[in-house]
């Protein structure tokens, strides 16, 4: 494919699918993602309550479980919106990412810092 064919197939594909851009999304798509991630936060943190981890009286905790998971279930909806999956599915992936919020962003952290080591251990095997 030469450089012409791929700078046209990415302006036709942008012109097709303007709805899989976020800066396109209607007010109620946000909203979809962000309280399907939320929802996610609230039943993670009802269910740390019901394990004893955390006291119901405690907003901090839940403030926190629902910040996080708010941020990434619609990270979550975006990826999935983004590979091109019906809305329904990108909310319920969506909700699930947010009930995983904080185990999300530590597998995450963990997968990123475990390939950051693995080059720069080949890096100074090289040496």
């Amino acid at each position: 494919m030469s450089v012409d064919n791929l700078k046209s197939f990415n302006s036709r594909d942008m012109r097709t699918m303007p709805e899989k851009d976020p800066t396109n999304w209607t007010h109620a798509t946000w909203a979809l993602s962000i309280i399907m991630a939320s929802a996610g936060g609230v039943v993670s943190w009802y269910g740390k309550v019901k394990a004893g981890h955390t006291k119901a009286g405690n907003v901090i905790d839940l403030v926190l479980d629902v910040f996080t998971s708010a941020f990434v279930g619609t990270a979550v909806f975006m990826a999935m919106d983004a590979i091109g999956q019906p809305m329904g599915l990108c909310a319920a992936a969506g909700g699930v990412g947010g009930h995983m919020g904080t185990r999300l962003l530590f597998i995450f952290e963990r997968s990123v810092i475990e390939s950051k080591l693995e080059s720069v251990k080949v890096k100074e095997e090289d040496k």
